[in-house]
């Protein structure tokens, strides 16, 4: 996606389609569920931001409401519930010590014990190309 203020009347030239008929198509798409989104992924830490994957042991009864909790986060990218003892898994992309504030006051409800936090150490990064 070229990074100009019109991006899709370049990349509709550039595949040969007219622009509105690429819009209504990715907005179909988008419906279907088969396209997310259409947006920039920024690397976070050229951003100075880290990043870390944190673990939850949450009981069945709370883990809708929790789940929602997190959400609420700008912070939280990712959030799925997972089988085994720490079932609610979450990633976290935060700058400036902001995760300890966090984590505290999650801990001051569910119990430190209860959390897991696996900061990155080194990234392996993997891109995922899929036929269609």
């Amino acid at each position: 996606m070229p990074l100009i203020s019109q991006p899709f009347e370049a990349l509709s030239r550039r595949i040969g389609m007219d622009e509105r008929s690429l819009l209504k198509r990715a907005g179909e798409l988008k419906e279907m569920g088969i396209v997310r989104s259409i947006a920039a992924h920024l690397n976070h830490r050229k951003l100075d931001y880290k990043s870390t994957l944190i673990a939850f042991r949450i009981s069945e009864k709370n883990l809708d409401a929790f789940a929602k909790r997190m959400i609420r986060y700008p912070e939280v990218t990712h959030c799925y519930e997972r089988h085994g003892d720490y079932n609610l898994w979450t990633v976290f992309i935060y700058k400036n010590g902001k995760l300890k504030k966090i984590l505290k006051d999650i801990a001051n409800d569910i119990g430190e014990e209860n959390i897991l936090e696996l900061p990155t150490k080194r990234q392996f990064k993997l891109k995922t190309k899929l036929k269609v």
